[in-house]
């Protein structure tokens, strides 16, 4: 571990945010009798509280019980390899989940979605099959063609991967594939908190996706990866954006975080 770490200020800067992630500034849970809960998680959280309202009033469409839970997986941690902090960080996700009386989660992330499996008794969905099995469609055509980015945790989940693509093609999405996609695709930076442990390497992993295509409208799943190649000068979303469009302030920032957790404790 201590090798990946060329900047000690973005090791602390990871545990800060650890321990704020988990204090009750953010840790909330808003519940309505059922089983099911929405976990935007912290990329989401910090990228738009706007878009998080936007997918969650359309889950409860579908499920007036459905509960939103703003926090975070504990990914960052198991990235800094510290087993014994990650390990605690999990049973006290696990124990507010059992606490809300939630067994299921429905995540936007893909790192959320890797390492909440590992509380074993809680069921984990990704938002895009939930999407694909209510044959969710929008007219979400328009001039851009995007080049389509997995993210690193889907190259194991090609179920996640095939209903994304499912989703944006009947929602008439514009794209085409990088040359490296699938299990083969390429990093953005951002891997095991990289970009923050050791940018001069983040920031050449993510030059070389960049310049597999030259098509500078980049199409992903996953928050963190859109806000890696928005860093980089590329028009990056994410496919929720296109399908919740809207008024969204798309900005990693603590303030969104904070205003995303507010959200929650309004339906509290």
């Amino acid at each position: 571990m201590q090798e990946r770490i060329k900047n000690r200020k973005g090791y602390y800067g990871v545990k800060l945010h650890q321990i704020l992630s988990f204090s009750s500034i953010f840790q909330k849970a808003a519940t309505f009798g059922g089983e099911w809960g929405f976990f935007p998680g912290c990329s989401m959280m910090g990228y738009s509280p706007e878009l998080i309202l936007r997918v969650y009033r359309w889950l409860k469409k579908a499920d007036p019980s459905i509960g939103l839970v703003s926090g975070c997986c504990g990914h960052p941690t198991l990235a800094l390899d510290d087993m014994a902090r990650f390990e605690a960080y999990q049973r006290k996700v696990g124990g507010e989940m059992r606490r809300a009386g939630l067994k299921k989660l429905i995540v936007c992330c893909p790192n959320c979605e890797e390492t909440l499996r590992n509380i074993k008794w809680l069921t984990v969905r990704s938002i895009w099959s939930m999407l694909d099995e209510a044959n969710f469609t929008v007219d979400a055509s328009g001039d851009a063609k995007y080049v389509l980015h997995d993210p690193c945790p889907t190259r194991r989940d090609p179920d996640t991967q095939e209903a994304f693509r499912r989703v944006i093609k009947r929602c008439s999405v514009n794209w085409e594939e990088y040359p490296s996609s699938h299990d083969k695709a390429l990093c953005c930076g951002k891997i095991k908190m990289l970009m923050v442990l050791d940018p001069e390497t983040g920031h050449k992993v993510l030059e070389r996706r960049i310049s597999e295509s030259d098509n500078n409208n980049v199409l992903t799943y996953c928050f963190s990866c859109a806000d890696s190649f928005r860093g980089a000068g590329c028009n990056a979303v994410h496919g929720l954006e296109l399908l919740f469009p809207g008024n969204i302030n798309a900005r990693s920032t603590w303030k969104n975080r904070y205003e995303s957790a507010k959200s929650v404790e309004r339906f509290i």
